[in-house]
């Protein structure tokens, strides 16, 4: 009997970023429609890079984009195979505030543990998406990795989640108009006096207002200012940035952090699941502090 790690395909964990951290993660696959067309994000063959370019590049151009919430079939279907072989399974959904995802995974647990007669499978909220669920797989891969049993990976994963801090910055504010987070009257002035939020994963599982600043460059600058404040052991972490097809953003970014102490930065698109929800031009930060206050 082993321990198996899964994430969610919000997580941004891509086949090559998983193989380069030599992590044992699997991923519960979820799909992209764009303008009527379905991609299954984790499963086709897709080149990362390019189709990120293409997909933030529809999103500005208006196509219609829709993404699926994974259904307790699904996460079924995934876990069967290590149910049968005998594994327990941890399982990352993204944020339980963000989506209905996390109920579908309660779901399928629920099914499994009450079949089997015994806890083969702990679900945990992320309450957070993107790089910020991604981090917490890792680590739980990491301490299978180091032979902790069951519930004590399941009780530092619980401890560990609301030490990742998700930090970032939209680039148009009518993204958040689609998902009811702000009005469009509002929005329009915002957007008149040029004024960026800064947004964050909140220890409630949500998506928070983390302050506000005047363009782009200042919402950029907050995001590295606040990570260089609150991050923990800057030389012995990875620093996660994920963006929405702005790489020169990222790029400044990074330099910014790598200036001020911070060693180790690496930058991807954002997932597409995630992405499609905040929008091109959206530039994102996730490392490991001690709490997300």
């Amino acid at each position: 009997m082993a321990i198996k790690i899964y994430a969610d395909a919000g997580s941004n964990l891509f086949k090559g970023i998983i193989e380069k951290r030599n992590a044992e993660i699997k991923i519960v696959n979820m799909s992209l429609t764009i303008d009527e067309r379905i991609y299954n994000c984790y499963e086709d063959e897709i080149d990362v890079d390019k189709f990120s370019h293409s997909f933030y590049q529809k999103m500005r151009e208006g196509k219609n984009i829709n993404t699926s919430q994974i259904t307790p079939y699904t996460y079924l279907e995934a876990f069967k195979e290590d149910i049968a072989l005998g594994n327990q399974i941890i399982c990352f959904v993204m944020a339980k505030g963000i989506s209905g995802t996390y109920n579908s995974a309660c779901i399928a647990r629920d099914t499994i543990n009450k079949e089997q007669g015994k806890e083969m499978v702990y679900i945990v909220d992320s309450a957070t998406a993107g790089f910020g669920e991604g981090l917490q797989a890792i680590h739980a891969s990491e301490l299978v990795k180091k032979g902790l049993d069951f519930n004590t990976i399941c009780y530092e994963c619980e401890k560990f989640k609301f030490q990742v801090r998700s930090e970032f910055t939209v680039g148009d504010i009518k993204y958040l108009i689609k998902k009811g987070r702000v009005s469009a009257l509002l929005a329009k002035f915002i957007n008149f006096l040029r004024i960026k939020f800064i947004l964050k994963g909140s220890n409630k599982s949500k998506i928070e207002v983390a302050g506000k600043v005047s363009g782009r460059k200042m919402a950029i600058r907050r995001l590295a200012e606040t990570c260089i404040a609150k991050i923990k052991n800057p030389d012995k972490q990875t620093v996660y940035i994920s963006h929405c097809d702005v790489y020169d953003d990222a790029l400044s970014l990074k330099n910014y952090l790598v200036d001020h102490g911070v060693k180790n930065v690496e930058i991807y698109f954002y997932d597409l699941i995630t992405g499609s929800h905040i929008g091109p031009d959206s530039l994102a930060l996730f490392y490991v502090g001690d709490n997300r206050d």
